[in-house]
C-alpha cells in the first residue's frame, strides 16, 4: 500500500506558520502532529517574540526550510529579515510623525 503524503501549513498559538507533512486522509486539524517541514524554531536567536514570529512567518512564506535553501537563496533570507522588521519601521515612522506634529506622548 502506498501512502500519499501532503504538505500543509497551520498557525500555532503564537501566530507562527508551520509547514508539515501529513498522510492523505488525516484531517487538517491534526497538522500540529504532522512531520515538520519548516522553518525551524528561531527561538535560539534570542529575538523579541514579535520579531521572531514575524521572521519565522516571512521564512515560511518564502518556503525557506533547509540550510541549502538559506545558502542558495541569501537574497530571499535578507528580504525575509527586512520584511520582519518592516513592522517596526512603520512604528518608528509613526513615532516620528507624532513627534514632528507636536505629540510627544
Amino acid at each position: 500500500m502506498i501512502v500519499k503524503i501532503r504538505e500543509l501549513s497551520y498557525l500555532d498559538r503564537a501566530g507562527r506558520t508551520w509547514w508539515v507533512k501529513l498522510p492523505e486522509g488525516i484531517p487538517d486539524s491534526d497538522a500540529p502532529l504532522g512531520i515538520p517541514v519548516g522553518p525551524p524554531s528561531l527561538e535560539s536567536l534570542g529575538l523579541p517574540e514579535e520579531i521572531e514570529v514575524a521572521l519565522h512567518n516571512q521564512l515560511a512564506a518564502r518556503r525557506i526550510f533547509t540550510a541549502k535553501d538559506v545558502k542558495t537563496r541569501r537574497a530571499d533570507v535578507s528580504a525575509a529579515i527586512q520584511g520582519a522588521l518592516k513592522i517596526d519601521t512603520e512604528k518608528i515612522y509613526g513615532l516620528y510623525l507624532n513627534w514632528e506634529n507636536g505629540s510627544h506622548a
